[in-house]
């Protein structure tokens, strides 16, 4: 890990012609991953869509992503995930506009992985 900072840190370049003033690393969380869409008014959010990655292992790494999958929104799954990414949505005071939260659904509950202020 520590060569691959090193590596990092000295490149001139990232891939989108930006300079490497700092290295993020992220803990890797074991789980399925899912999308939350969301279209929020005035701070009110409402569930566009909620789908699951659907992640196979593919040319020697261990998960290729092949697309997505929706779920139904009663689910389980989705009646924990929908008022956490409102909630992520509130914290980061998203009032209005497309949004697009990835979660990982670990053993110990949900962890976000991204939130995009976009459409999916």
């Amino acid at each position: 890990a520590k060569t691959h900072f090193d590596t990092l840190m000295k490149s001139h370049e990232m891939v989108n012609g930006g300079g490497v003033p700092a290295v993020l690393c992220q803990e890797f969380l074991k789980g399925k991953e899912y999308v939350v869409d969301h279209v929020s008014r005035d701070g009110v959010h409402k569930t566009v869509m909620v789908w699951v990655y659907d992640k196979r292992p593919a040319n020697g790494s261990a998960f290729v992503y092949f697309g997505c999958v929706p779920i139904d929104p009663k689910s389980k799954e989705a009646q924990i995930l929908i008022p956490y990414v409102r909630g992520v949505l509130d914290a980061l005071g998203v009032k209005n506009g497309p949004s697009h939260g990835e979660v990982i659904m670990t053993d110990e509950g949900p962890c976000l992985v991204e939130m995009n202020c976009r459409a999916h």
